[in-house]
């Protein structure tokens, strides 16, 4: 019997046997007034992996529109490289055409000229022929190597965009891991201080509660104590004999006496020191034998 609570149910039930013992034998009817319940807070706290759920429904947006944000960059990179690449084989198909075009255009003016000079087989128009179809060779190499170049450092631009979308991702994940983390610290926080508020609420309807039954029961007894007063007023207790009122006070001390036994002899020495009750409750003889029982 360590808690105050329990210490109340217990003197509660003492005095309920005694106001029966009381009026037994003089038909009071023990008063019973309407007693008020007080309704606690209830709160189930959520479990630690249902508030990692709820952390990562609130920062879902954030993760899906974050890692969404870095695919389409890379994308519109990765296209943004693909259109310059096919720009640049363009205009090297182009520059190749054009110059295949100013070849042959050369060429065939170059057999016309050594045909009407009557040079057509003459070695002047094979040196001739020889010098368009070298330059042609160079030009065209020229323009092969400039754009081979633009075009493999293009491609490895584009080769290197999924290391650099992963390696973004990864931060972001990063990022997102200490933002979750930093989420669930505070739903966890928000719990604890939840419970803490609902516990400090709590106590204080508990010892509401107990401030209204302990009044409750105190104005029944009180009330019981009226009517037994105004009883024996009329002498209905004084027509008792003293061997059936001392059977009374002996029946009331035996109840304070095993009622006081079950506590430690501190708890009890503080009872029947601090209530009054068991003084109004017994003749002088039997509270004195309790008194020096417990009190002392």
């Amino acid at each position: 019997m360590s808690k105050a609570s329990d210490l109340n149910d217990e003197r509660d039930k003492l005095k309920d046997e005694i106001k029966r013992l009381e009026t037994l034998d003089n038909n009071i009817v023990a008063p019973r007034l309407p007693s008020v319940k007080l309704e606690e807070t209830r709160y189930d706290p959520p479990s630690d992996s249902a508030l990692e759920d709820a952390a990562r429904g609130e920062l879902q947006d954030y993760k899906t529109n974050g890692e969404k944000t870095l695919r389409d960059k890379s994308k519109a990179e990765a296209d943004a490289l693909s259109a310059k690449r096919d720009a640049y084989a363009s205009s090297r198909d182009d520059e190749l055409a054009a110059l295949g075009t100013s070849y042959e255009s050369a060429v065939r003016a170059t057999d016309a000229d050594a045909i009407k000079r009557g040079l057509a087989r003459s070695s002047v128009a094979a040196v001739n022929r020889g010098e368009i179809e070298s330059e042609y060779l160079r030009k065209n190499a020229d323009i092969a190597q400039t754009y081979g170049k633009k075009l493999s450092a293009l491609d490895a631009d584009i080769a290197a965009l999924d290391g650099k979308l992963r390696a973004a991702l990864d931060d972001f994940n990063l990022s997102y891991a200490v933002k979750l983390n930093g989420r669930l610290n505070e739903l966890k926080a928000e719990r604890a201080q939840k419970l803490d508020d609902i516990t400090e609420y709590n106590n204080k309807i508990r010892a509401e509660q107990v401030k209204l039954d302990t009044e409750r029961i105190k104005t029944e007894s009180d009330l019981l104590t009226d009517a037994v007063d105004r009883e024996r007023k009329a002498s209905s207790l004084d027509k008792l004999s003293a061997e059936n009122r001392d059977k009374i006070f002996k029946a009331v001390y035996e109840q304070m006496d095993g009622f006081l036994s079950g506590l430690t002899p501190d708890r009890a020495r503080i009872e029947i020191r601090n209530h009054t009750y068991y003084r109004e409750h017994l003749s002088d003889y039997y509270y004195k034998r309790l008194y020096e029982k417990y009190g002392e």
